[in-house]
């Protein structure tokens, strides 16, 4: 359990109300099958249950069951579950975010305490938390009504606009691994410079050096783009007596930079922060920290700053792509053949987590970025493959060879509704792989049904690819499009236009996506349903689902490994001639894979 309470109110804030009064809830034991609740597979009603005849069970990385319910505004309410297994039991709805991951062998009650706030409603849901589980006996109770303090009887603090107050020290109980509190403080975004604790309640305490109005704290999170934080803040104005000015908050999930966070207004000279573990593990890892507030006289506070201009994945130029990135689990293909036996190079797990780089195709950016090179005239990794590629291959063994590369096993995953026996030996179930990248240049000459086309990911199987990705700038068009290709087990491709058009004659996509324009793209896979998803600034996010159930991949024998980089789609240009692209980000992830 990472943390119990994800939305505890202080009981110093609370006027007794009545007594407690349960909420009704439509089917909370699930005997009339999902009658009241929304579900999304995978789930499924289950015999196994903690009373009565049934359950639901959630059982991939999509699963869930919702259910909206009615509140009043200003209370305090307890949402409880009993759990089997794996299981997230939580809350959302207007100013309400509160959740609890729980994982045990038999049924326990979990709750989850929260205050609704100015909210009349949310949805309350039992969710899939890495593994199978099971979800019974839902039920919601009303406590006390809540009031806002009232700074014991001062007037409220105010502030004629606000300082990013100076940080004499940063300290922490001795019990970080070497991750030291004050790189929280030293103005480096990068994630090598973080303060790292691991165990539920660890601090870490900022010192101003004199007492200001603190009003505001802003906080970067290591990983914070992968997984959410949980966290505590208090102040005080002797580093011995604390006031609570933030309960059970939660990053975004969605950032490694700076995040705003909206505290209690209060004077003090220390802010201490306590980790409640994270998402994924009990670890505490803060990449960067600012109070914002205003200090009692002019000399306590420097000029509002904003954090220092990044590369959009905070990375070092001087550094092989390995330093910047996780590379343990992939291997390179490069478009040369040192040791001549006819085929492209492979970069094995070791070298290329250990420094590889190749000033041709495969180096580090000025940006910091990790670039991928292939000219249509190489070495190619088969002899049943026509084109050239830079590009890494999933290994989820992380160099253990007792793993083989092919096959079921510990180095691939497989769909979600793969036969049990084919999930229970396999490096992971279903999976999601997410980069950040920009395409700096595609073909120019040769066929006119080749030009300008490069693969920049892919699922692959067996002998198949249930997803390519591809991106196409025709050479009298300013901007590029993106489609993809389904390919069913033995079968025939499918294509799916997401942007502009994959035609060799397409007009200049006006939505399209510009040479050395940077956006992102997930692939991910639950079960049998593959979602494609573009993501770009200031863009509505485009999505592409394809319904793969008969698509023959979920009978036995069939593993996945994603790929990405450049997959260069021509072969018949000038030798010379080429296609690259500079990724910012390549994170893969499935259910039952540790890293």
């Amino acid at each position: 359990m990472k943390y119990p309470l994800r939305a505890t109110v202080l009981s110093s804030l609370l006027v007794p109300m009545t007594a407690l009064a349960n909420v009704t809830l439509d089917n909370p034991g699930f005997e009339n099958n999902f009658d009241g609740w929304a579900d999304t597979d995978p789930s499924a009603i289950s015999g196994v249950a903690n009373s009565g005849s049934r359950s639901v069970k959630i059982s991939g990385s999509a699963g869930r069951v919702e259910q909206s319910v009615a509140l009043t505004a200003n209370t305090n309410y307890t949402l409880s579950a009993f759990v089997r297994g794996n299981g997230t039991l939580g809350v959302q709805g207007s100013g309400i975010s509160a959740s609890n991951n729980h994982s045990s062998s038999d049924w326990e009650q979990v709750t989850v305490t929260f205050n609704s706030g100015s909210a009349t409603s949310a949805t309350i849901y039992g969710a899939y938390n890495g593994g199978e589980g099971r979800f019974d006996d839902f039920t919601l109770t009303a406590g006390s009504s809540s009031t806002p303090p009232d700074n014991g009887g001062t007037d409220p603090v105010s502030c004629q606009g606000s300082d990013t107050l100076t940080i004499n020290m940063a300290t922490d109980n001795g019990t970080n691994d070497g991750n030291v509190p004050a790189n929280a403080i030293d103005g480096n975004l990068a994630a090598t410079s973080r303060w790292s604790s691991n165990g539920i309640g660890k601090q870490i305490t900022f010192d101003l050096g004199a007492t200001a109005e603190v009003t505001d704290v802003r906080l970067a999170w290591y990983k914070g783009d992968q997984r959410s934080a949980y966290y505590e803040i208090d102040t005080s104005l002797d580093g011995q007596n604390w006031t609570s000015v933030l309960v059970a908050a939660q990053s975004s999930g969605t950032t490694q930079g700076f995040e705003d966070v909206d505290v209690l207004d209060s004077d003090a000279r220390f802010v201490r922060v306590t980790g409640q573990g994270n998402s994924s593990s009990n670890w505490n890892s803060l990449i960067e920290a600012q109070i914002i507030g205003c200090t009692d006289g002019t000399d306590g506070g420097t000029d509002p700053v904003d954090p220092p201009p990044t590369n959009p994945g905070n990375l070092d130029p001087n550094l092989p792509p390995s330093d910047n990135f996780d590379l343990l689990d992939w291997t390179l293909s490069v478009p040369i053949d040192t040791d001549g036996d006819g085929k492209a190079d492979t970069i094995k797990e070791g070298p290329l987590s250990s420094g590889y780089e190749n000033s041709s195709f495969f180096y580090t950016a000025t940006d910091g970025g990790m670039v991928f090179r292939a000219p249509v005239a190489g070495a190619k990794t088969s002899t049943n493959t026509s084109y050239t590629r830079s590009e890494l291959r999933e290994m989820l063994r992380r160099g253990d060879t007792q793993y083989a590369t092919k096959g079921v096993g510990g180095n691939n995953w497989v769909f979600g509704d793969a036969p049990s026996s084919d999930r229970n030996i396999s490096g992971g179930v279903d999976g999601t792989l997410d980069a950040t990248l920009s395409v700096n240049h595609v073909t120019t000459t040769g066929s006119s049904s080749q030009v300008g086309r490069v693969i920049i990911g892919q699922i692959h199987a067996n002998d198949d690819e249930p997803v390519r990705l591809y991106y196409r700038k025709l050479p009298n068009n300013s901007k590029g499009s993106i489609y993809i290709a389904h390919e069913p087990n033995g079968g025939s491709d499918q294509w799916y236009e997401m942007i502009g058009s994959r035609s060799s004659s397409a007009s200049n996509p006006s939505d399209g996506i510009s040479l050395d324009e940077v956006f992102s793209y997930r692939i991910d896979v639950s079960g049998s349903t593959l979602t494609v998803t573009i993501i770009r600034d200031g863009k509505a996010d485009v999505v592409e689902t394809v319904d793969m159930s008969n698509s023959g991949y979920t009978s036995g024998g069939q593993y996945m490994y994603f790929k990405a980089g450049v997959y260069n789609q021509n072969n018949t240009g000038n030798d010379s001639d080429y296609v690259q692209a500079t990724f910012y980000k390549v994170e893969n992830k499935h259910s039952g894979y540790a890293f």
